[in-house]
């Protein structure tokens, strides 16, 4: 058997204990020298305190999940994160607002946040305004609760967002520039008189319509003469119409062209009330109705009419004359007046 001597015997007794610490300080885990530091803390009446000083922590620092700062759980921003009470937080904090303590970038409370800010922009699918859901126009489009909408805004018809003109599926109304026409138009191979197709005989940028469609064949003028017409066109023998001219057979008569005046009898200015009820004096010389709320008035034959307009118990009227051309040319306007008080 070896000998050791005692001085050998505590150098062996050294290096052993030297070894056994060392592997004892590689093998401590991280979440052990936390809770050591965290040791050195406590929490009294609110405040973190350093057990070693008695003092109030300085500075940041985390503390079983809260953040503190200079000793008070932490209100505020810390590396771009919202706390409140030491806790990721969700809400408003100078004019931002934040989720979990992030800054957020999305639709809460149906309010649309971008980068914290109430934004306005399209955000999946839908428009908004300073944060909220938008109705109404924005570049031109019309929106209806954050979409491309369809009805009546500003009085005008949209469609899908844009303002319509065409036909509208279910009224069967024609729409200008999204404004009910008032005029004799031709659309799409159709007249229309006012929003409606249109009824009877009428002559239109020299051609003849017989209802709805160009005329052909034997029709009869508002004002009784039967005449022949090739699309549109007067071929009666010895009418001399080449297209739509205005003289006849080189005589100098002058054709008859029924015409719409839908101006004056909507003028509330000049008549002092809105139409509920329209009638003619003479309806061989002028006919009056009612179409989608706008009032319009037909040249039938020569003479003069008196048109009444009224509404409950209040009137207006205007004095026409239907020239030899179909023309109608306004005279006297007798305008409601408010009653006075005695």
């Amino acid at each position: 058997m070896q000998k050791y001597n005692l001085k050998q015997v505590k150098a062996l007794a050294s290096v052993a204990l030297g070894a056994v610490l060392l592997t004892s300080t590689i093998a401590l885990p991280v979440n052990s020298v936390e809770a050591a530091s965290s040791s050195n803390y406590k929490v009294s009446k609110g405040r973190l305190i350093s057990k070693l000083t008695g003092k109030v922590v300085k500075g940041t620092k985390t503390f079983k999940g809260k953040v503190y700062k200079d000793g008070k759980t932490l209100t505020g921003l810390k590396v771009g994160v919202f706390y409140k009470s030491g806790k990721k937080a969700t809400g408003t904090y100078k004019g931002k607002y934040y989720a979990n303590g992030i800054v957020y970038t999305g639709v809460k409370n149906n309010i649309y946040f971008k980068a914290g800010a109430k934004a306005t922009g399209i955000y999946k699918g839908m428009y908004y305004s300073k944060g909220k859901v938008f109705t109404g126009l924005k570049a031109g489009v019309y929106y209806k609760r954050g979409k491309k909408g369809t009805g009546t805004y500003g009085g005008k018809y949209y469609e899908a967002g844009k303002v319509f003109t065409g036909i509208q599926s279910t009224s069967n109304n024609l729409y200008i520039d999204g404004l009910l026409n008032t005029d004799l138009i031709v659309f799409k191979g159709q007249l229309y008189n006012g929003s409606k197709l249109n009824e009877g005989v009428v002559q239109v940028e020299g051609k003849w319509y017989k209802d709805a469609s160009i005329a052909n064949g034997t029709i009869t003028l508002p004002n009784g003469k039967t005449i022949t017409v090739t699309n549109g066109i007067d071929t009666t023998p010895g009418s001399g119409s080449t297209g739509g001219g205005s003289s006849s057979g080189g005589t100098g008569e002058i054709t008859f062209t029924s015409t719409i005046n839908s101006d004056i009898a909507n003028n509330v200015d000049k008549l002092g009330l809105v139409g509920t009820s329209v009638s003619s004096s003479n309806e061989k010389v002028a006919t009056v109705k009612i179409t989608d709320g706008k009032i319009a008035m037909t040249s039938i034959s020569v003479g003069t009419s008196i048109i009444t307009i009224a509404t409950d118990d209040k009137k207006a009227t205007i004095e026409i004359t239907v020239n030899a051309n179909g023309s109608i040319t306004i005279g006297t306007i007798i305008k409601y007046t408010t009653p006075q008080k005695n």
